[in-house]
């Protein structure tokens, strides 16, 4: 039996028709062959969703393929080979995809790929907003930065292993009409492993911060109090002074807890809320109606060059690129 065969969408000789079915469930797509078919085209398609997560396989046979995504990915997309390899370019970072590594592209991102001869890869689709929802309920608080992930996940390590083990098993589980993803378990579970195993094991912004949730206390006083005040008016004064005043401690005494609980100073936290917000507008501004220097006053960054620094930081982007490629 081949793989997730029960969901089978497509197979086909047609790349224009591959392409425009891959780009239904993943992103829209340019797709060039590389070589020249003299055996004859296959290609094939499947697509299973366990809650908010995906798996799309894909395979290519007769022809080596380029993939150019002509939109920025508005989810989370572990790249897995089965056979063959890949190479994936975004910014300045290459993965090559192959039996050791995996490529995780964060949301944002555009990306270029290519695709051997004979390639079978599955897509592990993560929904933006419910891996936001769940790395929350892990940290029990809000996490107001959008979660990127190191591009390349070592398949050979001990975490990365496992989660890639449980995908494996889901495979296998799809693939019987009476598994436990179409029983009383339902997705859930599956989805809910899955993305608490990603998040664990691929390094990420994040992932200080769930380290001390693990294995350190819950959040004191002083750093709930602190952080409700920056996320209810983040663009207001938020100096260390005057946060430490509000939750009655002392400046030096919250700069230690913060750094103890979430791995960041108070200041660098309104940072990352702030750049958050402006992200947030940015996506869904009509370009002709707004500047970025306008939306980053707004929301308490006075520096505009150093404000556009740290945008690239985070979002590996100028904070213009956001702005006109919304539309």
């Amino acid at each position: 039996m081949g793989v997730l065969e029960r969901f089978a969408v497509l197979s086909s000789p047609d790349l224009d028709e591959f392409r425009h079915s891959v780009s239904r469930f993943l992103t829209p797509h340019r797709l060039t062959p590389l070589t020249s078919g003299k055996a004859g085209v296959r290609t094939d398609l499947s697509k299973a969703s366990v809650g908010p997560v995906s798996l799309v396989y894909c395979r290519n046979r007769g022809v080596e393929l380029g993939v150019h995504l002509t939109d920025h990915v508005d989810y989370y997309d572990i790249n897995l080979a089965l056979h063959g390899r890949n190479r994936v370019v975004f910014g300045r970072d290459e993965v090559v995809v192959d039996g050791s590594r995996a490529a995780v592209i964060s949301p944002r991102m555009r990306v270029d790929m290519r695709l051997s001869d004979d390639y079978r890869q599955l897509h592990v689709r993560v929904e933006r907003q419910a891996l936001t929802d769940h790395l929350e309920a892990m940290l029990g608080r809000s996490a107001p930065a959008v979660i990127r992930f190191e591009p390349e996940m070592d398949l050979t390590g001990p975490a990365a292993g496992a989660w890639l083990r449980t995908v494996r098993l889901l495979l296998q589980d799809l693939d019987q009409p009476e598994g436990l993803a179409e029983r009383s378990l339902g997705a859930a579970p599956w989805a809910n492993l899955l993305m608490t195993g990603l998040l664990l094991a691929q390094p990420n912004n994040y992932s200080p911060q769930l380290e001390r949730t693990d294995a350190g206390p819950r959040l004191l006083a002083p750093v709930r109090r602190a952080m409700e005040l920056i996320e209810r008016d983040p663009s207001g004064d938020l100096s260390v002074e005057r946060l430490a005043r509000a939750v009655r401690t002392t400046p030096r005494s919250l700069q230690r807890h913060f750094r103890s609980a979430l791995g960041v100073s108070p200041h660098e936290y309104v940072q990352q809320v702030r750049l958050a917000r402006v992200h947030e507008e940015l996506c869904v501004a009509e370009p002709r109606s707004v500047t970025v220097t306008e939306v980053a006053l707004r929301w308490g960054f006075n520096h505009v060059p150093r404000f556009a620094g740290l945008y690239r930081k985070r979002y590996g982007m100028n904070p213009s690129q956001t702005l006109r490629d919304v539309f």
